[in-house]
């Protein structure tokens, strides 16, 4: 596969070899990087049966330019599109042309094929009906927000733009999405959109209105079940990838195409065509990195043409380089209009990466947040971008991100400092399958002290839908870590360890490797996320003697919550990277660490 931009939409090109070409719609939101991987895996499934494969990220989602918030999203995707059927067919050779969709990316295709028919339609899991598709996203949400701590919790207007997941949703998008009624489109159309159509849903059995409206306008029709699709619509560390469900497509599609498979053609990066990606603020360009040959998009600045500051931005959970509802992106072109560059890559096993070798890449929760390869790969980055000249390299991540950024700066000399973002832990927790992973997610000692005040809460503990004894075990567990590393640090026992540095796993350790190397360390944290408990409990309340190492720094946000998913904590978070940056060579004198020592960063 190789990477391709048209009319500033980036997306990927699978080589097939012959004549039939299938554009791959994607979904959107959070959707869209819960499944990236498995519509990769589709086009890679269907390459090997001789077909190309453009699947492209729409203007205002994933790498392609465009902002947030357009407010006619809905048409500027299904403009998309068809824009690239054409590209599939004048520079792919493509005659023969399959439009495939899932979820909304399903009503774009069958949209832009009511207005320019094409050969085949594949709808997957299609969002049939906009009112339930917007009453999903609400379930969603309330999910989120009841989770937060009460005082995020009460951050979030009901006025305010519809947020999901950090994916916000304008009021003419939204507007767009509950108008959606497949089967009166089609019903309402002057020609069938397709000689031939399948439709995927969830259920089985029964009638399909869709596939009889399809029928009723002489398109060949059939619906099938999607098997294991809410297995598929899952974030991206429990998700599971739907093979029978796809190998159905594949075939469907394919037909009676070669089932040969052909030896993939990679293009060196030297080979690709000067790609660029232009926004108001930046320019983008893919990159191949290292000898791993990992993927990446190197945001430089518009503004400015040394290479002084770049952010090297990590994976968080199994995510692709993209972040979770595009989180990475904003932060990179934040960063390029602010004047400094970034990197955002895909390890290994994620993205547009090549997969990881051998027996490393573990299918279970922790085995593909915490895989080692991971921090391998971002120090692999971190010396490809001192090899392209960029003078100060800073590793950056959120949550699991943020422990490979710190892990990669204990062992990788090209990185000058690092930003964690809600570091969750300092060591790769033990493996645990995903109904425990999700069991073990808890709340802060902040945050628990304010639901002592919500009634709703006891309510919930006296239905035994909340298990007290789990929050008195946490909570005993934290005093005794806290006295325990209380006494190691008055006796100075931690210096007495011969694990070298690279190696450690405890807090303390660490953050004496990263002082000894000067490394510039800031760790970055919620007012109310649990990862608060871990610096107390090593560190004293609010990290206070981190202050021994001159290095290291900590900044707390009182409206940042884990994820980033509330814009305020992204904008907090850019507007100190910012800083940090900029200010290398004198000391930091900044409200944000008004509890501690200025220090050179």
């Amino acid at each position: 596969m190789r990477p391709v931009v048209f009319g500033n939409r980036f997306g990927w090109l699978h080589e097939g070899g012959g004549t039939h070409g299938v554009v791959l719609c994607n979904t959107f939101g959070h959707e869209y990087v819960w499944t990236y991987s498995g519509m990769r895996y589709l086009a890679d499934a269907l390459a090997a049966r001789g077909i190309s494969v453009l699947r492209f990220d729409y203007m205002g989602t994933g790498d392609s330019a465009g902002a947030d918030l357009a407010p006619d999203q809905f048409e500027s995707s299904v403009d998309d599109v068809s824009a690239a059927v054409d590209w599939l067919r004048t520079s792919a050779g493509a005659e023969r042309v399959t439009l495939c969709g899932f979820r909304v990316g399903a009503a774009f295709a069958l949209a832009a094929a009511l207005r320019r028919p094409v050969d085949e339609l594949v709808l997957l899991a299609p969002v049939s009906s906009g009112r339930l598709y917007m009453r999903e996203l609400s379930i969603v949400r309330k999910t989120w927000i009841e989770l937060l701590a009460p005082p995020l919790r009460d951050m979030q207007q009901d006025d305010a733009p519809l947020n999901v997941l950090g994916q916000v949703y304008g009021d003419g998008f939204r507007e767009s999405l509950q108008a959606i009624d497949l089967v009166a489109q089609v019903q309402g159309a002057a020609s069938a959109p397709a000689r031939r159509a399948l439709i995927m849903n969830l259920k089985s059995g029964g009638t399909d209105p869709l596939r009889d409206a399809l029928a009723a306008k002489g398109v060949e029709a059939q619906a099938r079940p999607f098997e294991d699709l809410t297995g598929f619509l899952q974030e991206t560390a429990f998700n599971a990838l739907p093979k029978a469900a796809f190998a159905e497509v594949v075939e469907w599609i394919a037909g009676a195409a070669s089932s040969a498979t052909r030896a993939a053609f990679v293009r060196d990066a030297d080979d690709w065509p000067a790609l660029k990606i232009d926004t108001p603020e930046a320019v983008e360009r893919p990159v191949r990195i290292g000898d791993e040959k990992l993927f990446g998009i190197l945001c430089e600045p518009r503004t400015r043409s040394t290479r002084g500051s770049v952010f090297l931005i990590a994976n968080t959970s199994a995510s692709a380089r993209m972040g979770d509802s595009r989180l990475s992106v904003r932060i990179a072109r934040e960063l390029a209009r602010r004047g400094i560059a970034s990197l955002r890559f895909d390890a290994r096993g994620r993205g547009d990466s090549p997969a990881a070798p051998g027996e490393v890449q573990s299918d279970t929760a922790f085995g593909r947040i915490y895989n080692p390869i991971a921090t391998e790969d971002t120090a692999a980055a971190a010396r490809w971008l001192s090899r392209q000249g960029f003078r100060s390299i800073f590793s950056f991540g959120v949550c699991s991100g943020a422990y490979h950024a710190l892990k990669a700066a204990l062992v990788e000399d090209a990185i000058n400092g690092v930003v964690t973002v809600n570091l969750p832990t300092f060591k790769r927790p033990a493996d645990v399958a995903p109904d425990g992973l999700r069991q073990s997610t808890r709340n802060s000692m902040a945050g628990y002290a304010f639901s002592m005040l919500d009634p709703q809460k006891w309510k919930a503990i006296l239905r035994g839908e909340k298990q007290l004894t789990r929050v008195l075990r946490f909570v005993l567990d934290y005093m005794a870590t806290r006295a325990r590393s209380r006494v190691v640090d008055m006796l100075g026992l931690d210096r007495l360890s011969s694990t070298p540095p690279a190696l450690a796993t405890e807090p303390a350790p660490i953050m004496r490797a990263l002082d000894a190397k000067g490394v510039k360390t800031v760790l970055v944290y919620g007012a109310y996320d649990a990862g608060m408990d871990l610096i107390a409990a090593h560190f004293g309340r609010q990290g206070a003697r981190l202050s021994r190492f001159p290095s290291v720094r900590m900044a707390v946000f009182p409206d940042l919550d884990h994820a980033l998913f509330m814009s305020s904590g992204s904008a907090h978070v850019v507007a100190l990277c910012e800083r940090i940056a900029k200010e290398t060579t004198s000391p930091v004198a900044d409200p944000v660490f008004s509890t501690r020592e200025s220090v050179v960063l």
